[in-house]
């Protein structure tokens, strides 16, 4: 017989701050900013530390406006090469 350690499953996922950050493509510090600005909601662990839960994190990807491209190509930094991938003739 085998024994089984049961384990309480949290019911929703929660990420600390730079876990956060990284998961909605963000700065760390960013995060805090636009948690502070009320923008996205943020709980207390027992130490203090911010906590998100995936569901806020989701919910703040939704609302933001849709991506529809456009502006300027980004600057490659390799000097060989022009922002489209392409070798220069220098």
């Amino acid at each position: 017989m085998t024994l089984v350690q049961i384990v309480e499953v949290p019911e929703q996922a929660a990420f600390r701050v730079s876990d956060a950050a990284r998961y909605l493509g963000i700065s760390p510090n960013t995060l805090r900013k636009r948690s502070d600005l009320g923008l996205i909601p943020a709980r207390r662990d027992r130490n203090g530390e911010r906590i998100f839960l995936l569901r806020d994190l989701e919910a703040y990807l939704e609302s933001l406006p849709e991506y529809r491209g456009g502006g300027k190509p980004m600057v490659s930094t390799d000097r060989n090469r022009t922002p489209e991938g392409k070798e220069s003739k220098e």
